[in-house]
């Protein structure tokens, strides 16, 4: 097991920052130098943390001049100080099987290493080796504290074939494509980049740069979350469609389908791959072309070049329409955005879009919920527009529910147009939806229960709800999934960052109070925060939003953010040596206040609720 030496008497050594300091005696260091925040030194310490979220077990090392060997790279072409065994080591201290880096689970992880000056070598005098060291640990801490999540239980091993005939199956199962691209870089380079995603069928090929270097890592890389990440932006110009789905009527009603899968279908990656870059070539003369698309719809692969049309690239060949294409949903453009030929070019004042709609710049007027259930199994809800159409609405019969401080009435849809009817049918917990697009907005509250805010008295309600409830979604779809988070238990959570050394700010809205009142958000609500130890300084600053309808998914956020706290945790005194946490501790958090926004700050000794007035939720 590697072993490292912690610093005689918790010193820690500094060198002079080279990107601020300058020859000039009389000059100071730069006060916006983000290697070393202006103080014209750096720290040499690294500190390594591995933290099991099952157990809530830490341990951690700290790499320091001298403190462990150097050895040659893999190419033997310089020495290093090669980090990847000592990650190892932490991880079997606390029974970590497979690590990840908080915000990034899905991923690989790279484990630190640093290169050391051509200089260093083993024969040198120990002074000159060890200010070799100082030189490279300094400059590789600009981020010194790094810290892995862990989990006792080790995920299948990635599996590129695998892999890809998940996406596929589960681009079926919500009637999306799944395209594999291979872009070149540049127009006159032989290197392509690969990119993996979900697409609705008509969706332009775009400009986005592939990021994989092949086919084998685009799709290891590829979760079906990040897959479906970039719908909206690639969906703006895609006509929207209904779906009809090829299999019959499910137990939900009319306009009710549900698609079950019988298995993923058998992919040959390699094959696949070789294909897409013949593809790359122009088969008579030979030259190369933009790139290539491969798109699975109806059960099989289609294969087009790419071709230049002025700067932007475009499908030399479109395969035909999917079997389950319904008729368009109708939609107008949205009165917001600038009326410019290219909406691409909208220049809203918010990152994300425009609050209308949300980056879409269409308002839609019916729309298809997907409700996938993480597996094997989708529901279709079709809910089309009032307007006369193919897919016209019957009338509905919507009755007022409540009324709002400024007059406007809410009405209530009929069971077909709400979300909790069809989720308690199928099994699932209401509380459980989340839209398979991370960033998109999502009306949950209005959609579980079918509440409409009429902005005037003569609006119609169905047409008001579909506008409300398909703000911001990719061609007019709702894309929802229900799976179970794989986040700890709060107890766990706050066992694991109470032994970092951090805090954990809690949040809770009281909703309780507002039944009767369906317009109005109703039940608890929760919020969870990592934050440095002095947070209570300022809580309102790290106090978390109180919005997830379950602790579970407050606590998924709360560690995807944990290199936020753990980043401001670090002392910004080079002279202050950077701690190395290695304590567990068990701590019970308690809940006593409601319509508040409630506040647990937990430290190494206590757990102190902290209700600041005049908050209200």
């Amino acid at each position: 097991m590697t072993r490292l030496t912690p610093p005689a008497g918790g010193a820690v050594t500094i060198v002079n920052c080279p990107a601020c300091t300058t020859k000039d005696p009389g000059a100071v260091a730069g006060a916006e130098c983000r290697r070393c925040g202006g103080h014209g030194k750096r720290r040499a310490q690294l500190v390594l943390t591995v933290a099991n979220i099952d157990t809530g077990a830490v341990t951690s090392a700290t790499v320091t001049p001298g403190s462990i060997l150097p050895t040659r790279d893999a190419d033997n072409l310089f020495w290093c100080l090669d980090l990847t065994p000592v990650v190892a080591d932490l991880a079997d201290e606390v029974g970590a099987t497979h690590i990840y880096e908080p915000d990034q689970p899905d991923d690989p992880v790279f484990a630190p290493w640093t290169d050391l000056p051509k200089g260093w070598q083993p024969d040198l005098p120990a002074a000159q080796r060890l200010a070799y060291e100082t030189e490279a640990i300094a400059d590789e801490a600009r981020d010194p504290w790094q810290i892995w999540l862990g989990r006792s239980t080790e995920p299948p091993p990635a599996d590129p074939a695998r892999r890809l005939a998940n996406l596929c199956e589960v681009a079926e199962l919500l009637c999306l494509d799944l395209v594999i691209e291979a872009r070149r870089t540049t127009p006159d380079s032989d290197t392509l980049g690969w990119d993996v995603r979900f697409e609705l069928p008509g969706s332009p090929a775009g400009d986005r740069l592939a990021p994989w270097s092949d086919l084998a890592e685009a799709t290891v890389m590829t979760t079906v979350n990040r897959a479906a990440a970039n719908l909206v932006e690639h969906g703006r110009h895609a006509p929207a469609h209904y779906i009809a789905p090829r299999t019959g009527n499910a137990d939900g009603g009319p306009g009710t389908r549900d698609v079950t899968s019988l298995g993923p279908p058998k992919v040959d990656v390699d094959q696949l791959e070789r294909r897409i870059l013949a593809d790359c070539t122009t088969l008579l003369t030979g030259e190369p072309t933009p790139g290539a698309h491969a798109i699975w719809r109806d059960g099989r692969w289609w294969h087009t070049t790419l071709r230049l049309a002025g700067k932007a690239a475009h499908r030399a060949w479109q395969p035909p329409p999917p079997s389950w294409q319904g008729p368009p949903i109708p939609y107008a453009p949205c009165p917001s955005c600038p009326p410019t030929p290219d909406l691409s070019l909208c220049q809203c004042p918010r990152i994300g879009g425009c609050l209308t709609c949300h980056g879409t710049h269409r308002i839609f007027h019916g729309t298809t919920v997907s409700i996938f259930d993480g597996g094997r199994r989708v529901r279709h809800l079709t809910w089309p527009t009032p307007h006369p159409t193919e897919y016209a609405a019957l009338p509905v019969v919507a009755p007022p529910v409540d009324t709002q401080s400024s007059s406007q009435l809410v009405r209530q849809l009929p069971p077909e147009y709400q979300l909790r009817p069809q989720l308690t049918a199928l099994g699932f917990d209401p509380d459980g939806i989340a839209p398979l697009i991370d960033a998109s907005y999502l009306p949950e509250h209005d959609l579980l229960d079918g509440h409409v805010c009429l902005p005037h008295a003569d609006a119609d309600p169905l047409d008001t709800y579909l506008r409300h409830v398909t703000t911001g979604q990719p061609g007019g779809r709702i894309l929802l999934q229900v799976t179970p988070s794989a986040a700890p238990s709060l107890a766990t959570m706050v066992r694991l960052v109470h032994a970092l050394g951090l805090v954990v700010v809690l949040s809770v809205a009281d909703h309780r109070a507002n039944a009767g009142a369906p317009n109005l958000v109703q039940g608890l609500r929760w919020g969870a925060r990592v934050a440095p130890p002095d947070a209570t300084t300022d809580l309102l600053r790290w106090a978390p939003g109180a919005h997830h309808r379950t602790v579970s998914r407050a606590v998924d956020h709360a560690l995807r953010d944990l290199r936020n706290a753990s980043d401001r945790a670090v002392p910004t005194d080079p002279y202050t040596a950077i701690p190395v946490p290695t304590n567990i501790n068990t701590v019970s958090v308690g809940v006593g206040h409601s319509r508040d926004v409630l506040l647990v700050r937990t430290t190494r000794c206590s757990c102190s609720p902290h209700s600041p007035p005049s908050t209200p939720v």
